[in-house]
């Protein structure tokens, strides 16, 4: 697994900094760069290691943002695919003392699979187009308590952002369009879908500021449900 990540993460551009034994990450974007802190194993993490961890990056570059833009990944391989939705994970992944946390588990036998497809059709192929595919959803979904491959493609689409994946065709797109607003046409209270989804959807300049919080995400969704007349119930 940790040469997955290395790969992909030079796959999209990630530079690791050799000044320091730790696998540190530089990813400039839009003018900005970020860090990535990769870090295998359970997570265990105390204030005291965090702030060793922190110490070390710093030494590493003499960038003074760092602390600001610095991105840790824990890849847990654990035994069991229960564990993916736990309450550990989340409450690791909430807490954003000295690193934005993201934790990334994976059993053995989700990591061979994958390494399986990778193999047969090709690095590229499996991150960048099947990925999109129907048939990966489709297959996702009738075995998701087990776990399985897409699985495990789909949660490193996640925790890593920056993977480019290509998009659908216009055509396909369209239609998709098309079906979701049938389907909510169809419900018993479309107008207050429609106007979920098109907060939803209004956010896509929100996310692209990197300074932006899931909390603030929420509150822009309440706004916008409140000025179609709707109010949530956070």
């Amino acid at each position: 697994m940790q040469n997955l990540i290395e790969q992909l993460l030079e796959s999209e551009g990630l530079t690791r900094k050799l000044s320091t034994d730790l696998a540190l990450y530089e990813y400039s974007s839009t003018g900005k760069t970020n860090y990535w802190l990769v870090i295998h194993g359970e997570p265990i993490i105390t204030p005291e290691i965090q702030a060793g961890w922190l110490s070390k990056c710093k030494n590493a570059t003499a960038d003074p943002a760092l602390e600001k833009n610095i991105n840790l990944l824990i890849v847990w391989n654990t035994d069991s695919s229960k564990v993916l939705a736990s309450k550990r994970v989340h409450h690791i992944e909430e807490d954003s003392y000295f690193f934005k946390k993201h934790v990334l588990p994976y059993t053995t036998e989700e990591f061979e699979a994958l390494r399986q497809q990778i193999d047969t059709q090709g690095f590229a192929t499996v991150f960048r187009e099947s990925i999109t595919t129907p048939n990966t959803f489709t297959e996702y979904k009738s075995n998701y308590l087990e776990g399985g491959w897409q699985s495990l493609l789909y949660r490193l689409a996640i925790k890593l952002p920056f993977i480019a994946v290509n998009s659908s065709g216009n055509s396909d797109l369209a239609s998709l369009e098309r079906n979701i607003r049938e389907k909510i046409q169809r419900t018993a209270n479309p107008s207050v879908l429609v106007a979920t989804d098109s907060a939803i959807d209004s956010l896509a300049n929100q996310i692209a500021s990197p300074n932006v919080q899931p909390e603030d995400l929420l509150t822009f969704i309440d706004e916008k449900l409140s000025e179609a007349g709707y109010e949530s119930d956070r």
